[in-house]
């Protein structure tokens, strides 16, 4: 009877550690959404990233492009100074862009 109990007792002192050390509740954080809007710092030679807001934002063949309108645009339509709204993933290397979208439009050059 008291190895029975034993044996029950183990069992239960697994299960409970099984469930407080679940992978679930480790501090690793996972990726969040953020969204947030700001001006363009910079756009470095490095054709994966530009600044915006001194936080790097990647761009990745998916990172869709439009502007207030909805009208596509591309990555060489991206400047320094545009005012830009961002929505991606938060990553410690900075945030993936998912879209971005132009809110001004750029100044025109005579």
């Amino acid at each position: 009877m008291n190895l029975q109990r034993l044996l029950l007792m183990k069992l239960v002192i697994l299960a409970m550690t099984l469930v407080i050390v679940h992978p679930g509740f480790s501090q690793v954080k996972r990726d969040e959404a953020i969204s947030f809007s700001g001006t363009i710092d910079s756009i470095p030679e490095d054709p994966r990233f530009i600044v915006v807001n001194e936080t790097r934002v990647f761009l990745s063949s998916n990172t869709k492009i439009a502007d207030a309108k909805g009208s596509i645009l591309k990555k060489n339509d991206l400047k320094q100074g545009l005012r830009v709204s961002v929505e991606g993933l938060q990553k410690p290397e900075g945030i993936f862009a998912q879209k971005i979208t132009v809110l001004t439009a750029p100044k025109i050059r005579p």
